[in-house]
């Protein structure tokens, strides 16, 4: 029997308890998300979480799009299993509204899993949506806030951009992201992985595995996989949060994606496309129409392994983003990095405020020469970037990594890869790639890969 036949058979059953109306908080099953006593089958959530809770039962289920508000922190134990039940009547979500707080915070022995519904051997992406945080931080688009009124689509201080959630009803305020507090706190998230989501919230607009929206510097993301989610799989809109040792494996889209003025950074970060599915491991944008709107995304990466299948691109830079990326390794690419550019001069820019230096290439297509319609940048020619000798990338070694299967990878690699000291993070990491040579596979324990 399906998990989530056991799921809509409890589900029924309680709504027959009390002349149908919802559980107390004693039996369990309480919609504001209360742990009362512990079920083999699942504590089943729905609705809003209100108030401070703490989940700490082995196993919940998200009966629908659950919203974290009014302020409130949910913490999830160490262990804790989270399931969206693929057969709700509403697509199956956690969102934490502006204001409120995640933390979950598991170990490597005891991570913290949301998965779906479904048995295994019968989970699929697209099974419910995801995990969405909504912070205050500043972003570059949406609608202007002057004087905490709403205005107009330009802003200018002491205004602020507050945008939506796609798929959040318009009128929903519990979809807004977005404000003037670069220091907003979403919560901690340490050991935990997301699988199998990426559902639509409405048509067309499917959810992220994660998407952090709007979350400021006050947010800790540590030790995460996204696994086989619909979409991409994990998104920055906006906002100054960083990310740090993550997993992003068989991605339906992009495996990191940005936009709407991120200025965050990224260290020790994978992303693994699979055959048949996938687009660009990395997809950045700033603001498309006005390239020089201010915030414009500015990141700093550093230690990133991508993986591909012979199929997709390296990563996708446009819309007027500037980055910072060292210590890459890049292989199975069939179209290696695409800069693109409608208005600014990506000669001025590169190498000062758009750079990608210290990496290491290996079997990852080759740069398109561009001219007339299909120039996209300019004029810029990024084969002669990228292979400028001051910029340090090398397109000539083999990084063996151990196992880039889909099932049981490793991806340390077989040789030493000299890289550069990163300017934040571990600065210690002057490696190429997200694991060095005979160092720490962070990965080892909490990190899954099933098929379905």
């Amino acid at each position: 029997m399906k998990r989530t036949t056991l799921v809509l058979a409890l589900l029924t059953s309680l709504a027959g308890c009390d002349g149908g109306e919802s559980p107390t908080p004693d039996s369990g099953f309480s919609g504001d998300g209360g742990a009362g006593e512990c079920s083999p089958d699942g504590v089943v959530v729905s609705g809003e979480i209100d108030s401070d809770t703490r989940w700490e039962c082995p196993l919940y289920v998200l009966d629908g799009r659950v919203f974290v508000v009014n302020g409130a922190t949910l913490t999830i134990a160490a262990g804790t299993e989270i399931l969206g039940d693929p057969g709700s009547s509403e697509t199956s979500a956690l969102v934490v509204t502006q204001g409120a707080r995640l933390d979950a915070q598991g170990t490597a022995e005891s991570p913290i899993v949301f998965t779906s519904g479904n048995f295994e051997g019968d989970r699929v992406t697209g099974d419910w949506a995801g995990v969405a945080l909504l912070g205050g931080a500043s972003l570059n688009s949406g609608e202007c806030f002057m004087d905490g009124d709403p205005g107009t689509d330009e802003c200018d201080a002491p205004g602020f951009f507050r945008n939506r959630l796609e798929g959040i009803d318009v009128g929903d305020d519990r979809g807004i992201y977005g404000g003037s507090d670069d220091a907003s706190d979403c919560g901690t998230l340490r050991y935990v992985r997301i699988e199998f989501a990426g559902a639509e919230l409405s048509p067309d607009n499917e959810l992220n595995g994660l998407t952090i929206a709007g979350c400021g510097t006050g947010t800790t993301l540590s030790y995460i996989q996204v696994h086989r989610g619909k979409d991409d799989g994990i998104e920055f809109f906006g906002g100054t949060a960083s990310l740090d040792h993550a997993i992003i494996s068989g991605p339906s889209d992009d495996g990191l994606d940005c936009d709407e003025g991120w200025r965050g950074n990224g260290q020790f970060i994978v992303v693994h496309q699979y055959p048949g599915i996938g687009d660009n491991a990395i997809e950045c944008d700033s603001f498309g129409g006005n390239e020089l709107a201010e915030p414009r995304t500015d990141t700093a990466l550093s230690n990133l392994t991508l993986v591909g299948a012979g199929e997709g691109r390296i990563a996708l830079l446009r819309e007027g983003m500037r980055a910072q990326i060292r210590n890459t390794v890049a292989v199975g690419f069939a179209a290696p990095v695409d800069l693109r550019a409608a208005d600014n001069d990506l000669s001025t820019e590169w190498p000062g405020e758009l750079s990608w230096e210290s990496s290491v290439f290996h079997m990852v297509g080759e740069f398109p020469t561009e001219t007339g319609e299909d120039d996209d940048d300019n004029g810029f020619d990024e084969g002669a970037a990228f292979t400028d000798a001051e910029r340090n990338n090398d397109f000539e070694t083999d990084p063996m990594l151990a196992d880039t299967s889909i099932t049981a990878p490793d991806y340390t690699p077989g040789v030493a890869l000299t890289g550069v000291a990163p300017s934040f993070g571990d600065t210690s990491a002057s490696y190429a790639g997200a694991f060095e040579m005979g160092g720490t596979n962070w990965a080892e324990g909490w990190t899954a890969f099933p098929e379905n």
